[in-house]
């Protein structure tokens, strides 16, 4: 199935089309058609509902194993991803429930894991072997309050082209668009449907729904999450491209190092002893990690800079001297964090060492965050700790 097929539907059908308007509109209806004849022909509108039975179970009226729906992996697995032996064939998006907002409304996206065809098996026009070419069965695992799995064979299609895939096992819930959660997913066509936008299971809350599982960050935020030194900025959302405020960043270095008790040093009149971040505000001073942007203030608010995150965790190691060679083109040999750049490049702290240009005054992410301080750690936890210098830092 090639990219060219999916760009071609995703032309003729609306960006917005609905999930079923999609199989009744593409040549997918043809699966429908092709197992349950009679019952499409009575009601085109519930393709998906004709291809679904409840096989030797007496369920309920209502029952999710006769809902139409395909079952969450999480409930069958235990994990958001989609089980060995299949891949990401297709999304949809549902707008309105509330679950992946923070400063405003975001969809949550669906994505369907389906069975990887076995080897020498025929692959269709449309990407889909038949159901005997994989492992699948349908069924309700855990009966009729679960959905089922294994029971539909066709796929959207925006999802690994390339890969010939049979009947589709379970889904995933996810608040990060398809194409960052997957690179082998296309951005179009983009179907919805809004009627899944609460369906929901506690399991799809374990861990960051807004963290690509193969993320450059994902293994630093679980790390940062395990040792309650960054929590999410709901419970089950990081919030990974938000900036870092200074007061943001004290405070995890402080939770890093052991939350450290220390006493009021009085040095900013813009850090108030009542204030969250104070004690570590007070432990930065102590340390000699900081002095301020100012002999007086500390400015908590104002979003940590590259030049400042890596001077930071420098001055937390002493201020050895480093090594390697910079290739920026953005940082002159008179940079006042040049030997702080040494350092992190030398041992690989930072995350951004094959950029062309360094942006020194780009503001720090709460991911890139995670990143800098979890590389420091798996450094730092290898090696002894240096006596930090006692030189009282220039202002940052």
């Amino acid at each position: 199935m090639s990219r060219t097929l999916v760009e071609r539907v995703s032309r003729v059908i609306d960006r917005r089309a609905s999930r079923r308007g999609f199989l009744r509109s593409s040549a997918m209806t043809a699966t429908a058609l092709a197992v349950a004849p009679v019952a499409y022909a009575i009601r085109p509108h519930k393709a998906e509902a004709a291809v679904v039975l409840c096989h030797g179970l007496r369920c309920r009226a209502g029952a999710l194993c006769c809902d139409g729906f395909t079952e969450f992996c999480c409930k069958l697995t235990g994990e958001n991803l989609c089980p060995p032996d299949t891949v990401v064939a297709g999304w949809w998006k549902a707008d309105g429930s509330g679950f992946c907002d923070l400063d405003g409304p975001s969809p949550r996206y669906y994505l369907d894991c389906n069975h990887v065809c076995d080897p020498g098996c025929d692959c269709g026009p449309k990407g889909v072997c038949a159901s005997g070419c994989t492992s699948a069965r349908c069924e309700c695992v855990g009966g009729c309050d679960t959905r089922r799995s294994g029971c539909y064979n066709w796929r959207y299609g925006q999802c690994n082209q390339d890969i010939c895939v049979g009947p589709l096992l379970c889904r995933i819930v996810t608040c990060v668009p398809p194409w960052k959660w997957d690179l082998a997913c296309a951005t179009a066509p983009v179907l919805s449907d809004q009627g899944t936008r609460f369906h929901d299971l506690p399991c799809l809350h374990e861990g960051f729904t807004d963290i690509p599982p193969k993320a450059y960050y994902a293994e630093a935020v679980e790390w940062m999450a395990a040792e309650d030194i960054a929590n999410g900025l709901k419970d089950d959302l990081f919030g990974p491209d938000k900036p870092v405020t200074r007061a943001q960043f004290a405070t995890f270095l402080w939770r890093y190092r052991g939350r450290p008790a220390t006493e009021s040093s009085g040095a900013f009149v813009d850090v108030s002893g009542d204030d969250v971040h104070a004690q570590a505000v007070d432990w930065m001073v102590s340390e000699r990690i900081t002095a301020g942007v100012t002999p007086y203030r500390f400015a908590p608010q104002r979003q940590v800079t590259r030049a400042q995150a890596i001077v930071f965790l420098h001055r937390l190691e002493g201020q050895p001297k480093g090594s390697a060679r910079i290739a920026f083109t953005d940082v002159p040999g008179d940079a006042w964090y040049h030997n702080a750049l040494e350092w992190t490049l030398q041992h690989s702290i930072t995350w951004w060492s094959q950029d062309v240009s360094f942006q020194p005054d780009k503001p720090v992410t709460r991911a890139e965050m995670a990143a800098l301080i979890f590389a420091h750690h798996r450094r730092r936890s290898a090696i002894p700790t240096p006596t930090p210098s006692p030189l009282r830092p220039a202002v940052v």
